[in-house]
């Protein structure tokens, strides 16, 4: 888990129409949602209700507590409250504590004074930070939820909040080959399916946490955002000249001399290297903007590349015939 600071309300005691038990709010956003809660009751002469809450930080639950909506203390004097009088804490352990919550909140909310930041990085959690989201749940941080923004905010044309789904369609992609770039790496590993769950959840935060991979995680994000989907891809190949030819001198000259297994591993292989060039692409945050960018940067040089191939492997193969036996 890679958010520093979360609130996860738990799901027994009263219910509060504003909370979700499914998320991990973000500090911020969940003070705002107590007062709400808070203004709500007392109209309503409900004040005495309360809330069950885990505090986590740095990824370790810290503190089980409750809100108690009659008080006006806001949500970070009550966890500051809770941790001074824990007992079981040394001292100077609980100051640490108050201190790392303060300095993480304080960070927090100079980020989310930015409304349009704030959007994203809720949107953002509500989708990819949920159970729902396969195989597992993941969480960025606010600083790199803010890299992310400050990749993508620049390239919206009509209208932040018009295209706030269109990113978020762009981040599940990046993800997605995140996700399939770290099962790549555990490839062959013997365990059963749980235990290859987590190990691939280890992989999938060990990359987010590199910030080589970041970078190329956040740049993808981006030009996925202003490109054609990777699909276009297999739309396009059948009427592209050069594909037609590969084709032909694959299952026809090729299938001759050789096997049609032969020739089929050779075309899975290609349709992998077209789909690795428009990852790679995009990983360097160049955007496929249109048909014509992914058959000029992507079609041709690989088709072009195994054209070539299969010709050397079939004069190779014409030479083996012509000697003598």
């Amino acid at each position: 888990m890679l958010r520093k600071l979360l609130i996860r309300f738990k799901d027994d005691g009263d219910y509060f129409r504003e909370i979700d038990e499914e998320r991990n709010y973000f500090f911020t956003e969940a003070e705002e949602i107590i007062n709400r809660i808070r203004d709500r009751l007392a109209k309503e002469k409900r004040a005495d209700s309360t809330k069950s809450f885990e505090f986590w930080i740095d990824g370790q639950c810290l503190v089980i507590s409750q809100v108690h909506f009659d008080k006006k203390e806001s949500l970070q004097k009550q966890l500051e409250h809770t941790i001074l009088t824990f007992d079981s804490w040394e001292e100077d352990m609980r100051h640490k504590y108050v201190n790392t919550l303060k300095e993480y909140v304080e960070e927090e909310k100079q980020l989310f004074i930015n409304k349009e930041y704030a959007t994203f990085a809720i949107r953002y959690d509500q989708l990819f930070g949920v159970s729902a989201f396969e195989p597992f749940p993941i969480y960025l941080d606010g600083s790199q939820l803010n890299q992310v923004y400050g990749t993508m905010q620049p390239l919206v044309k009509t209208g932040f909040y018009a295209e706030l789904e269109q990113m978020m369609a762009a981040i599940k992609t990046a993800l997605e080959k995140l996700i399939l770039d770290a099962q790549n790496t555990l490839e062959g590993e013997q365990t059963d399916f749980l235990q290859q769950q987590k190990m691939l959840e280890e992989k999938v935060n060990l990359l987010l946490q590199d910030a080589t991979t970041f970078k190329q995680f956040t740049q993808y994000a981006g030009a996925s955002f202003q490109s054609v989907g990777k699909h276009r891809i297999e739309a396009l190949c059948p009427n592209f000249k050069l594909y037609q030819t590969v084709q032909l001198v694959l299952f026809s000259t090729f299938v001759e001399q050789n096997s049609f297994a032969e020739a089929y591993e050779i075309h899975l292989t290609l349709v992998k290297a077209l789909k690795e060039k428009y990852d790679a692409i995009l990983s360097q945050g160049f955007s496929l903007a249109n048909d014509e960018m992914i058959e000029s940067l992507v079609l041709s040089p690989i088709l072009q590349q195994y054209k070539l191939d299969i010709e050397k492997q079939l004069q190779g193969d014409e030479v083996k015939e012509d000697e003598p036996q």
